[in-house]
């Protein structure tokens, strides 16, 4: 009996865990060498927090949230004291396990490589 009751429990465990998959979006991306673009790199916690850094500085210069809006690209909201309406939007497409593009208003700014 305890051992169908352990059984239950454990097939349950896997069934909850298995929708908790990350986003493949979520994880560190660096840019691609010869790529002309203004970020070094993008980092995308699960938790829903990025940010973004510039190829000059290895600090954020934005802090920014992310939300997944299918399988395969993320909306990126940043804040910056700079911007006029304080929020700058960017998408992150997946377009290959291991790569993805970086745009802003459908114009692509760089391209990405997963790190391990």
């Amino acid at each position: 009996m305890k051992r169908n009751i352990l059984l239950g429990f454990l097939a349950l465990t896997v069934l909850f865990l298995t929708g908790c998959s990350g986003h493949p979006g979520a994880g560190k991306w660096t840019a691609i060498e010869g790529e002309n673009t203004l970020f070094s790199h993008i980092k995308v916690d699960f938790d829903g927090k990025a940010a973004i850094y510039p190829k000059d500085n290895q600090s954020p210069i934005r802090n920014c949230y992310w939300q997944a809006s299918s399988a395969d690209n993320i909306n990126i909201q940043c804040g910056t004291s700079e911007h006029e309406e304080g929020k700058l939007f960017y998408s992150l497409e997946v377009t290959e396990p291991t790569l993805a593009v970086l745009k802003k208003d459908d114009q692509v700014l760089g391209q990405f490589k997963r790190e391990p």
